[in-house]
């Protein structure tokens, strides 16, 4: 790896020395081997090159603003930059191409970037002033009052707002390259030293206080990860991809500076590469000078320069793999200001210059002459990961706020979960609501009961749970599809890897960590290993993922809803067999669900008839048949979320009565059955409430109403629905003539002819119907049924 010892010198004074020669053209001489000199011409003239960039950056004017004239948008920054209240310098490639419209221009600048970002730079460091301590203390706000003062009180003020101010690292190298242009300045005056002296010169990227980027054309197209190959290197390139893998973000150095024991010179190093070998020995005038022998040298960090340094690794998308093959993944170093823009498990677009760099160590023995190669990151656009990171327009706010007050939301938010599949309106209900939550209860002694709903989906094969799985995947803005088939007890924790960097023990989060405060959808999960599916005990109930591995012990987060679908132990769902039987999954486990979804294939002429017909339409026409609305988009279902998210509805006082009882009745059915479908637990009635808050919000309600209450129950009883009935062949009823059965079958279990109505309430709310369905029972029956606000009585 390439590093220089510095040999004081200006890189703009430089660069025209080497350019002196020829103004128009950079000219190479080579030989043919026959002793024949061959010039080979590079086509870029340097000089004229950077005047372009000077000239663009002086004279761009922007014609989006208001003012008749634009405004000089580099000018701007470049001012900005000096006053220290700016570090990113970003140049629009489409700004470049409007400056003079010269495509040719603007071709050179992506096909050699790393030259144009050379040339740039040096252009601005023309252009940005040295570094005046006085301005740039006036700038942040400092007092630059050096009157003589006999105040002490003033004195200690002043030290102290002089430590604040050196403690930014930047101001300690301003101060010794002001130092340094001052005592120049003072040794040519007085004639002691000579004018093109490089005594006291030091690298220009000690005052450079911008990170120079290059933002590609809109126009440009985005490159799959697996097509960018050596004809791409030095270009600037965009592609997109999954981050897999983020590392901590460290200092790199980029300027040493070195202290002689002796004749105390300080000796700058440039650093051009991740390695380096430190200088040990003097090599000032003083030191080298009559035979001496020359000083040690020793390294001082608080006047060298380090830039922040993460490296990111960044995988295919699922849907640019061709079948067959595995996704393929590039490395990408991030510095300065762009670090921390990504996290593992974000899907990105970014944009960077192709470069190699050769391998070091023992891989440079194997290596020979190949070659590792990285992305130079210039630009991170981040795919907006959470709900709360969505950014809406006006439009679509007003959109949200017309259609929240439409009676059928609920609905049409439902049958808007992928309209292809037909029926199973219950359960995108149900999905719908996970997708909103309740809210997460943080206690002052630390404990905390989550928000997050978990689902599962059981039943017969055939019946489109992996469609619902991976459509809600694609919905929810941090959505991961896994099969557990696949799935290993690492795979979805945590894994121990070597870190290619420092060769230290990391962590790298599987599954339910990606998918923090999202959605992990677990398809065959009745396939997992039991040890394997040990691992998802904690993270549904305490949302936490606790390793103890290779000497790294630690907690990471898992704020995920859990949306699984399994088979039944035989396949489908055996009647003959009771309902444990049929699950194969630990209590443990299943409590964990808020709601568990039974869905059986039964033979239905009419039900058949109507599924065949929507699956026909959907081959035929590669869309869904009309509904009654339009039915809303992915993104507008993720806005609608969004917004619905940020409300916290509470539990008014009121309903607590109705709650308990609520949750009494169904510990009391339970009881009376032999052989119950789940057994109700307290996380049973946790789930009650996360349900009712999640159909608040949905409503944009301030407070849970006694609705949101029946509706969590009436979602609790029908996902049991399909296994409540054997076989045969059962007449269809209708809600009222239940209910009905219901009151009767009361009266006389308890040898009565009147009852309360608040008994018959929850009963018929427990069966999964509402108060509207008894209410149209009691107009239908009122010739047997007397009823009042307090009691229903038999005629």
């Amino acid at each position: 790896m390439e590093n220089k010892s510095y040999t004081p010198f200006n890189n703009n004074n430089n660069f025209k020395k080497k350019n002196n020669n020829n103004n128009k053209k950079t000219f190479f001489k080579d030989n043919d081997g026959n002793g024949n000199n061959i010039t080979l011409s590079t086509g870029l003239d340097y000089l004229s090159e950077k005047e372009k960039c000077k000239d663009f950056l002086n004279f761009f004017k922007c014609t989006d603003n208001d003012n008749i004239g634009g405004f000089e948008k580099y000018v701007e920054m470049i001012k900005e930059i000096t006053q220290r209240k700016r570090k990113n310098f970003d140049i629009e490639l489409d700004d470049v191409y409007n400056f003079n419209r010269d495509p040719l221009f603007v071709e050179s600048i992506e096909n050699q970037t790393q030259t144009y970002l050379r040339l740039f730079t040096y252009a601005l460091d023309e252009l940005i002033p040295p570094p005046d301590l006085s301005s740039t203390r006036s700038a942040m706000g400092f007092n630059n009052d050096n009157d003589d003062d006999d105040d002490d009180d003033d004195d200690f003020d002043k030290n102290k707002e002089d430590q604040k101010f050196y403690q930014n690292s930047d101001m300690v190298l301003d101060l010794l390259a002001s130092q340094r242009i001052q005592r120049k300045k003072i040794l040519q005056e007085q004639n002691k030293l000579d004018p093109d002296s490089n005594e006291f010169d030091f690298p220009q990227e000690i005052i450079r206080r911008f990170e120079l980027h290059f933002i590609p054309r809109k126009e440009k197209s985005i490159t799959p990860i697996r097509l960018i190959k050596s004809e791409h290197i030095g270009r600037l390139v965009t592609f997109s991809g999954v981050v897999t893998r983020v590392t901590d973000v460290k200092p790199l150095v980029v300027i040493s500076l070195y202290t002689c024991d002796i004749c105390g010179a300080e000796i700058f190093q440039e650093i051009t590469s991740r390695e380096f070998m430190p200088i040990f020995q003097c090599k000032s005038k003083q030191c080298t000078e009559g035979g001496k022998q020359a000083g040690n040298l020793t390294l001082q960090t608080r006047g060298s320069k380090f830039v922040k340094f993460q490296e990111i690794k960044v995988q295919e998308i699922a849907n640019q793999v061709p079948i067959g093959h595995t996704p393929r993944s590039i490395k990408v170093y991030v510095r300065g200001e762009l670090t921390r823009m990504a996290s593992a498990g974000d899907i990105v677009t970014m944009s960077g210059i192709f470069l190699p760099t050769p391998y070091t160590g023992h891989k440079a023995i194997k290596a020979g002459l190949l070659a590792d190669t990285y992305i130079e990151a210039m630009q991170i656009i981040q795919h907006k990961k959470t709900y709360e990171q969505l950014d809406l327009t006006e439009e679509m706010l007003k959109k949200i706020q017309d259609e929240s007050q439409n009676e059928n939301i609920y609905d049409r938010l439902a049958m808007s979960l992928a309209p292809e599949i037909y029926g199973h309106l219950d359960v995108k209900k149900a999905l719908l609501l996970m997708m909103v939550g309740g809210e997460s209860k943080h206690m002052k002694d630390g404990m905390n009961i989550r928000g997050d709903i978990n689902i599962c989906l059981m039943g017969d094969p055939g019946i489109a749970k992996s469609q619902l799985l991976k459509h809600i995947a694609k919905v929810a803005p941090r959505g991961i599809y896994t099969s557990g088939k696949g799935s290993s007890g690492v795979g979805l924790t945590a894994a121990v890897i070597r870190d290619t960097m420092t060769g230290e023990f990391v962590l790298e989060g599987g599954s339910l960590v990606l998918a923090d405060m999202g959605i992990c959808c677990i398809d065959e999960f009745d396939k997992m290993e039991d040890s394997d599916r040990t691992a998802i005990h904690e993270v549904m109930e305490q949302q936490t993922i606790s390793i103890a591995k290779a000497g790294i012990t630690t907690t990471l987060n898992a704020r995920t809803s859990i949306l699984a679908a399994a088979n039944p132990a035989y396949g489908r769902y055996n009647f003959d067999r009771s309902p444990d039987e049929n699950f194969r999954l630990p209590h443990s486990l299943l409590s964990r669900f808020d709601l568990l979804f039974l869905m059986v294939d039964k033979a239905d002429m009419d039900n058949d008839r109507l599924l065949s017909e929507h699956v026909t339409y959907v081959h035929m026409h590669s869309k869904p048949p009309q509904l009654s609305f339009e039915p809303f988009d992915s993104e507008f279902i993720r806005a609608y979320v969004s917004q619905a998210r940020k409300i916290v509805p509470p539990v008014p006082k009121d309903l607590t009565n109705y709650i308990v009882d609520s949750y009494i009745t169904l510990r009391k059915q339970d009881s009376e059955t032999k052989t119950p479908f789940t057994y109700t637990t307290a996380r049973t009635l946790l789930g009650v409430l996360r349900l009712s808050q999640a159909f608040a919000r949905l409503k944009f309600s301030q407070q849970v109403s006694q609705e949101d209450i029946e509706e969590s129950m009436r979602l609790m009883f029908v996902s049991k629905q399909s296994i409540r009935f054997k076989n045969e062949k059962k007449t269809p009823q209708n809600p009222s003539s239940i209910i009905y059965t219901l009151i009767k079958d009361h009266c006389a279990l308890n040898n009565v002819k009147k009852v309360l109505i608040s008994d018959i309430q929850q009963k018929v709310f427990s069966s999964g119907f509402t108060q509207q369905h008894l209410t149209d029972c009691l107009n239908l029956y009122k010739s047997v049924l007397n009823s009042n606000s307090n009691f229903i009585s038999l005629i």
